[in-house]
């Protein structure tokens, strides 16, 4: 339940607004686009207008197909030396599949087939019907009128499509998306779409507009976000998964490591309970049982008095209010205090001092009673996961120039796979839990800070089944004054 509020919800969320983010954006492009294909529309329309309507030598009128002049009541047509009266127009001779569209339209075409269309399109021209400019689709021409004078001529569809092609491909050319460009014959399938836009002054003109070849650009802009929202999601809700996990974890090494601390108290307390409880009760009266009674609590108090000190020094370094002393001291008087204090607790069955070889100094500037803590939890840990009557060797000497201690047993030993996590708080080795052998899982994290405190190090080895072996190394310190 909690990783599917704390992940899966806000992954869901996170993907909702992406995929809203994505349609809002896409829904803005196609209207931007939308808007620049009909300015593109508008701006062919007026190129094609001045192309057609200029008197230039390089417009419309350079690629007419016929010239005419209007004179009075006469349409002349000069490049044919012809002139046609201007009467009322008469039905056109239908265009036959004799009208070729590259070749000059001879006298008799012009008569029958051009001159009366002209006429047409000159009545529509005075009753502005057309704005100067007329396409007759059977014709397959277009019809020009050039503004503030009497002449005019008639274009093929071919040169118009060429030119009005040209610019369009000129005014697509920086754009995501190109232009189709076709004229509305009959027979000819349309454009369709809704991206079709017809000229507002030549309305048989239609365009439409295709994305082009590479603008899949847009669908992997829009997979790339989303694989990006995915991605995101994907690994927050992992690294969120891993500290749900570890947080667990460390919840349920402290439920461990409040049993476990309350099982050390509570089995020395309920010793010397039931010891007090015979003394009071009067019951035992020899002395010989009295003294045994008093040693008995005697150890007990000192063993609560070590967890005690224990529980203390862990907290003080996991608050940084440790404070570390600097006096010089020998390493052989703090093992042998080590030992002595445990010794007193009933603690220790067979524990061998290694001396250092005659000659080697093994004096160090520490903290006495830190360090005399720090041995003391690992003879107590040699001991608790050796078999009794199993010799336990602390051993002095120099390793590259810097003084150790060195606890060796031949317990249980460590696992393999929980020889990376040995120093982290509440952790205990699985092969510990399953043989019953309680423990607080703060002894080696202790070790650990308070010889980093001093500016050393622990180092251990170890075997599954054969034992363990764990080093105090000092570094050079000077006494404090």
């Amino acid at each position: 339940m909690l990783f599917t509020i704390l992940v899966i919800v806000p992954s869901l969320l996170l993907g909702y607004v992406g995929f809203r983010s994505i349609r809002a954006d896409d829904v803005q492009q196609r209207f931007q686009q939308r808007n620049r294909q009909r300015e593109i529309a508008g701006l062919l329309n007026s190129e094609l207008k001045n192309w057609l309507f200029s008197p230039a030598r390089d417009a419309g009128v350079s690629q007419a197909a016929i010239r005419f002049t209007i004179d009075g009541s006469q349409i002349l047509f000069p490049d044919s030396k012809l002139a046609v009266p201007g009467e009322r127009p008469t039905n056109p001779t239908p265009v036959g599949t004799s009208t070729k569209q590259d070749a000059a339209p001879t006298k008799s075409e012009i008569e029958q087939i051009y001159s009366p269309r002209i006429q047409f399109f000159l009545r529509d021209f005075k009753l502005n019907q057309n704005p100067g400019a007329q396409y007759f689709r059977r014709l397959n021409s277009m019809i020009v009128q050039i503004p503030g004078t009497q002449n005019g001529y008639v274009i093929k569809s071919p040169k118009l499509m060429e030119f009005s092609k040209r610019k369009l491909d000129e005014l697509t050319a920086s754009e995501p998306f190109r232009a189709d460009l076709q004229i509305d014959e009959p027979g000819e399938p349309a454009l369709t779409g809704k991206d079709v836009v017809s000229l507002n002054d030549f309305t048989f003109l239609h365009v439409a507009f295709r994305p082009k070849d590479n603008s899949g650009s847009g669908l992997r802009r829009n997979v790339l976000l989303y694989s990006t929202i995915l991605l995101i999601s994907l690994l927050g809700g992992f690294f969120l998964y891993r500290v749900i996990s570890y947080e667990m974890a460390i919840v349920q090494l402290r439920s461990d490591f409040v049993s476990a601390v309350s099982h050390e108290f509570r089995t020395p307390l309920s010793s010397m309970l039931a010891l007090l409880e015979r003394v009071e009760s009067g019951r035992v009266v020899e002395k010989e049982m009295l003294a045994r009674y008093h040693q008995t609590l005697s150890q007990e108090t000192r063993r609560l008095a070590l967890l005690v000190d224990k529980l203390l020094d862990f907290a003080q370094l996991e608050a940084g209010k440790k404070k570390i002393s600097s006096e010089r001291t020998d390493l052989d008087s703090l093992v042998a205090d080590a030992v002595r204090g445990l010794e007193r607790s009933n603690l220790t069955r067979c524990i061998e001092q290694v001396p250092a070889p005659i000659g080697t100094d093994t004096s160090v500037v520490a903290d006495r009673t830190a360090i005399i803590h720090c041995i003391q939890n690992l003879l107590e840990n040699a001991l608790k996961y050796s078999q009794p009557d199993t010799a336990v060797v602390v051993r002095m000497g120099r390793q590259e120039g810097s003084p150790f201690i060195e606890v060796i047993d031949q317990g249980l030993g460590i696992p393999a796979s929980d020889q990376q996590r040995i120093f982290e708080k509440f952790y205990r080795a699985a092969n510990a839990r399953e043989s019953n052998v309680h423990g607080t899982g703060i002894g080696l994290a202790l070790v650990k800070g308070i010889m980093e405190a001093h500016g050393g190090s622990v180092s251990f080895t170890s075997e599954l089944g054969k034992g363990s072996s764990f080093r105090l190394i000092f570094r050079h310190r000077e006494v404090q004054s």
